[in-house]
């Protein structure tokens, strides 16, 4: 097999290429790959292309979907195809293309493997991996998972899909008052009334912290009810969205309340600025960088926890871990997938790899 390898990357929604891909795409790039892109709405990634019939959720345009996937993969002469998020990565795999198919899974949807809900999702994920080349996964409990049920060529990626360094600065700590940020949809499995309830916990230990909510959706009414019921209107804004890095850098730490991750941007963005997350030990935030975790739905001990690391200082005590957190790791792990699924020579200690020789 001669050439550069071609990669197509495909996701149900262009928004997703656009938050998570540039940067990832331009470093495969560098590296010998050609990268070319498709989604069913607009991307402002490079070489993207419009797929008829991709939606969010599942439709009657599988059909088309399939067919524009096909014609796609077939023109751009793949020879790896990465799906992700769920429609997409269903429809790819079903699909039947000629060339392998990598999911990059963000996030198995089930926190508790065990849990009642998680039988369906997890019928359907085992269904699909008859169609599936290679995975990559974020985070230890979706890496076991796959490994448990014999996945093949499994690679995890310990950062995630990256942070854009340029775009979150490390910056101190500031020096005074105890300010917590929320990021995050206003949804059920983000869960933003704990947040609330552990700042209330806080505030009856005698913390002097304040709350910044970020974000909207279809608790944000309910929650800026909540707030103003307990009497925490002072201490608690939730003003919708607003620029994440900004506000990083005047927070002390970051509050993560969700039911469960795939790995939380969120956390790798507050640990790239130079910030403790403080939240529950589920699946996802247990393997994001500078966390700190109490039991899942505590309240009590997770308020503990801060009170007592603003007590000491050790909130304003992080470690540099910068290095490990670029877009640049990232693309090399995905580099590496692929050309294991292809049974291609690694990538070299310098990042560097030559796609068009074979293995011996």
């Amino acid at each position: 097999m001669d050439g550069p390898v071609r990669i197509g990357l495909v996701t149900s929604v262009g928004r997703t290429l656009d938050a998570f891909f540039p940067a990832i795409a331009a470093r495969l790039e560098e590296r010998g790959f050609v990268v070319t892109s498709a989604s069913g709405t607009h991307s402002d990634i490079a070489s993207w292309t419009h797929l008829e019939g991709f939606s969010q959720r599942p439709s009657l345009g599988v059909v088309t979907a399939v067919r524009s996937l096909r014609a796609w993969s077939r023109a751009q002469q793949h020879d790896v195809v990465i799906t992700n998020t769920a429609t997409a990565s269903a429809i790819v795999r079903l699909a039947g293309l000629r060339a392998p198919v990598v999911y990059f899974c963000h996030g198995l949807h089930w926190g508790d493997e065990h849990a009642p809900g998680a039988r369906p999702w997890q019928l359907i994920e085992r269904a699909l991996l008859r169609r599936t080349a290679g995975v990559i996964t974020i985070n230890r409990d979706d890496h076991a998972w796959f490994e448990r049920h014999h996945a093949p060529h499994v690679h995890r990626l310990r950062s995630g899909v990256g942070v854009p360094l340029e775009e979150y600065p490390a910056a101190p700590v500031p020096a005074d008052g105890h300010d917590l940020l929320w990021v995050g949809d206003f949804t059920p499995r983000k869960r933003p009334h704990l947040a609330v309830d552990v700042v209330e916990r806080l505030v009856e230990l005698g913390c002097p912290v304040r709350l910044r909510m970020l974000g909207d959706g279809p608790l944000h009414e309910e929650v800026r009810s909540r707030i103003d019921a307990a009497g925490l209107g002072s201490v608690i804004t939730a003003e919708g969205r607003a620029a994440v890095a900004p506000a990083l850098a005047s927070a002390t730490a970051l509050l993560h309340t969700a039911e469960w991750e795939g790995l939380p941007r969120v956390a790798l963005e507050a640990a790239a600025v130079g910030r403790w997350s403080y939240g529950f030990d589920v699946k996802g935030l247990r393997d994001a960088p500078l966390v700190r975790l109490a039991p899942d739905g505590d309240v009590a001990a997770l308020a503990g926890l801060v009170a007592a690391d603003v007590s000491s200082g050790a909130v304003r005590s992080v470690p540099d871990v910068r290095e490990s957190l670029g877009v640049d790791a990232a693309a090399d792990g995905i580099a590496t997938a692929v050309l294991d699924v292809l049974g291609r020579p690694a990538l070299d200690s310098d990042g560097r790899t030559s796609p068009g020789q074979q293995s011996a």
